[in-house]
């Protein structure tokens, strides 16, 4: 049995470490052949990369290697997933952006783009990145005149802003698979566990260009604290290599054109947005993706629950195991500020139920970070 359990863990390592390479800027052909020697399962690869939004990234890594013949037949479903990628990011992406960004030009309202656009066109590929949505973000004194531009340009609101929303989300005819979310803030109140706040970052925002279409953008420090955090926040957390992969083709971008990135400045922007601990998780497990960075600038907890519960997220063995943690022992242990880490834990309350499942979570996390079980029965008669 033990023989047959350690076959099964080296399986499930091997795995991960084919999902990572994937996610690298260059994969790395031999180390995707020797993960493949040494007994990774296609199988659950292709089933990961699904659920984790890689799964071009794979099929690419597999390429490299000269292995695509190892998915058996997955291969047929990851290179039409593939293909249906490629022909969005040369097509319909550019026609939505354009679709959002140039109406709110036109009215003087020159919009910040971010996270899906914005970070696809890092990538070494069109198609590499899937995106849902379009992300814009405006100051909330232009939220209503932005929506009325967008209305008369064709896009209609399907999900109106709210105390529980901070955006509005629109569609488009022209473009019914990407929703249009218009942002003057980037979470709700309840689930605030940084100090990011939408009017700071439009203040600090940059001219940029976005599939040709002018527009406004973050700073590169910026951008990889707000890409940390939007990965790291509740009801996320980390759970889409996807993220992580990010890091990876930004990182590696900024390397190519020969203008590394400014890790002070990145530091600086964490401590302002207190989110340390987030940023330097995020880091971390872009190790396993090939980024190199100073992580002494960004130190983690290595004790106690906080410690414990970080150890298990910067596990190879992740991509697989993103289950495993509850989202309550994570959103804690991710967060930086003390009484925000115990808000993370009781809000939003919604009955004596839900207090008892986040209090349940709280005595499991101790108990599995100090052992208390396993004290105890050494203590009893």
């Amino acid at each position: 049995m033990d023989d047959m359990g350690d076959e099964a863990g080296g399986a499930r390592e091997q795995t991960s470490r084919l999902l990572w390479e994937s996610c690298r800027r260059d994969p790395d052909a031999s180390a995707v052949r020797h993960a493949l020697a040494e007994g990774a399962d296609t199988d659950l690869a292709a089933a990961a990369a699904a659920e984790h939004g890689i799964e071009p990234l794979l099929l690419r890594a597999l390429s490299a290697a000269g292995k695509c013949d190892a998915l058996g037949p997955h291969e047929e479903m990851l290179r039409a997933v593939t293909d249906a990628r490629r022909m969005e990011a040369l097509l319909l992406i550019p026609a939505a952006v354009a679709q959002a960004v140039q109406p709110l030009n036109e009215a003087g309202l020159m919009p910040l783009v971010f996270k899906g656009p914005a970070v696809a066109s890092r990538y070494p590929e069109p198609g590499l990145r899937p995106m849902g949505d379009i992300d814009l973000l405006l100051p909330v004194a232009d939220h209503r005149r932005a929506l009325e531009v967008l209305q008369e340009a064709g896009w209609r609101v399907v999900r109106e802003r709210g105390s529980a929303h901070y955006d509005t989300v629109l569609i488009h005819d022209r473009v019914p698979s990407l929703s249009l979310e218009l942002h003057f803030e980037l979470e709700p109140y309840a689930e605030r566990l940084t100090s990011l706040y939408a009017a700071a970052l439009w203040e600090r925002r940059v001219p940029v260009s976005c599939v040709g279409i002018s527009a406004f953008g973050l700073s590169e420090a910026d951008e990889l604290v707000v890409l940390a955090a939007h990965a790291g926040k509740p009801f996320h957390g980390f759970t889409r290599l996807v993220w992580i992969a990010d890091f990876a083709m930004i990182i590696g971008d900024s390397q190519e054109r020969g203008s590394p990135i400014d890790w002070e400045g990145v530091r600086a922007a964490a401590e302002r947005a207190r989110c340390v601990t987030v940023v330097g998780a995020a880091l971390r497990m872009a190790r396993h993706a090939g980024v190199d960075a100073p992580l002494d600038l960004f130190p983690l907890p290595t004790h106690g629950w906080r410690g414990h519960t970080l150890q298990q997220l910067l596990s190879v063995n992740w991509p697989l195991a993103t289950h495993d943690l509850h989202r309550y022992q994570l959103t804690y242990a991710l967060t930086d500020a003390p009484a925000k880490r115990v808000r993370s834990l009781l809000v939003p309350i919604r009955n004596w139920h839900g207090l008892e499942m986040r209090l349940r979570s709280i005595g499991k996390g101790w108990r599995d970070a100090f052992g208390w079980q396993q004290r105890r029965a050494v203590r009893a008669p």
